[in-house]
């Protein structure tokens, strides 16, 4: 079945479009399947629901899996089988029959505005301070994945650099604004360092390594990882906190969903609806001012009545 994954994994790439980190992840997946069945003494062929039960519980119990990369794996699997039917690789596919787990959805974690304030200002010191700097900047300014941002090319600043284009999942395209501190941030790296790192501009990558090649989402990483440390944020800080962060920043200031969700690039308005919760202390607020009854409403006064005489 080796030749049945690898054209699987082409098929969901080529013809469906997914991400190089969703085809990876759906590879791991793969392996996780066969090496459950080869423990469980089973084939793909006999895989229906009673089998997947099994084949996701020995995927906790012995490789440790959380909820969540147990309903990516099944998912997987779920494409999979009906990839093997349409290729006439297998007779029936009994694994569709398996119910996807509802998973309870975790709101996201945020930093305030202060903490970001505190991180864009705590880039690593060093001769790569200035390209550090304007990757944090483009993380919370653009609210892109880690993949976007290390993808931005040269070609992708419009209008003198106040609009960027990131290519995100599916192969989609978004123009995001970039705010005048990211911006001027941009300038100073194009003018003073970037020639430095790329002296014969053979790269259409925006951010370089001091070798001169495109630097990798790992690294980006450990430059979110060492600001966070520098500004003194005692908890993880991680590339997704400032997407998370930027989403619920601009809708506190007064943003619409349907906006947000063309700035994050999400496919499902669900997926940005998850950014109201977080919103509670707003909603609170706002309670508190209008309520009739609320903590910051004022007394009711008396009503005068004035009793009518008869004619």
């Amino acid at each position: 079945m080796l030749d049945a994954r690898a054209g699987f994994l082409a098929h969901c790439q080529l013809d469906l479009g997914l991400s190089l980190n969703t085809v990876r992840a759906y590879r791991v997946a793969l392996d996780h399947l066969y090496a459950g069945l080869e423990a469980l003494g089973l084939t793909v062929e006999q895989v229906g629901p009673d089998e997947v039960a099994q084949l996701l519980a020995w995927c906790r119990d012995e490789r440790g899996h959380a909820a969540a990369t147990l309903a990516m794996g099944l998912v997987c699997w779920r494409m999979y089988a009906r990839y093997l039917v349409s290729e006439k690789l297998l007779t029936s596919d009994r694994i569709t029959l398996a119910p996807l787990p509802h998973l309870w959805q975790r709101l996201p974690e945020v930093l305030s505005i202060e903490e970001v304030e505190r991180l864009l200002k705590s880039a690593p010191p060093g001769p790569m301070h200035l390209r550090d700097r304007l990757a944090l900047e483009l993380l919370y300014a653009c609210g892109g994945r880690a993949s976007e941002v290390v993808g931005i090319g040269l070609s992708d600043l419009k209008e003198n650099g106040r609009l960027v284009r990131l290519r995100g999942k599916g192969r989609k395209e978004r123009m995001v604004p970039l705010n005048p501190v990211a911006r001027r941030t941009l300038t100073r790296y194009v003018k003073e360092l970037r020639p430095s790192l790329d002296p014969r501009t053979k790269s259409e990558r925006l951010l370089l390594s001091s070798r001169g090649g495109p630097i990798s989402r790992s690294v980006l990483w450990r430059i979110v990882r060492d600001a966070g440390v520098l500004a003194g944020i005692n908890r993880p800080v991680y590339t997704h906190l400032l997407r998370h962060s930027f989403a619920t920043h601009i809708l506190e200031g007064g943003a619409g969903l349907l906006a947000v969700q063309a700035l994050l690039g999400h496919a499902n308005l669900t997926t940005t609806q998850r950014y109201t919760h977080v919103d509670a202390k707003r909603l609170h607020d706002i309670h508190r001012r209008y309520h009739p009854r609320g903590l910051g409403a004022a007394p009711p006064t008396k009503q005068r009545y004035t009793r009518l005489k008869p004619r």
